[in-house]
């Protein structure tokens, strides 16, 4: 019998096959509260999550998002089309474009957030439901 060696592109496709297998499992519709911040416009679930460091989001320093989006159906077809972060108070917003990767099954992973100073925020989400476009809220408050 011919033993087979494992090429690197191989490798590559266990990996992108096992990461969204694992997405799957862990899309949680609907979302609870151990899948993060709940926000609800309608039928439309939105839970987000900091990676990292206790699931927390830091001062100064770049972060991710965890995004899981439902429906009264489930997992949600509406697509994640931008996230951004203002400063009501001080009328300005990150310096920073994150970037979006979708994940499957209705998850998103946001890349390149950062909140450069302390106090209050408003994550934005804008969602693309069909030919709707929603925007989601949520207050944050940074020590």
């Amino acid at each position: 019998m011919k033993s087979r060696r494992w090429r690197y592109g191989d490798c590559i496709r266990c990996v992108l096959t096992l990461s969204v297998m694992a997405g799957a499992a862990n899309a949680a519709c609907p979302p609870t509260e151990s899948d993060g911040a709940v926000i609800r416009k309608g039928d439309l679930l939105l839970a987000y999550q900091p990676l990292g460091k206790a699931n927390r989001i830091p001062m100064a320093k770049h972060f991710a998002l965890d995004v899981q989006l439902c429906d009264k159906n489930g997992v949600s077809a509406a697509r994640l089309q931008q996230v951004d972060a203002t400063m009501p108070e001080h009328r300005h917003g990150m310096n920073y474009r994150p970037a979006i990767t979708p994940m499957g099954a209705g998850r998103f992973r946001v890349e390149g957030m950062m909140f450069h100073m302390a106090g209050h925020w408003e994550l934005a989400f804008e969602v693309r439901t069909g030919k709707e476009l929603v925007r989601l809220t949520h207050d944050v408050q940074i020590e």
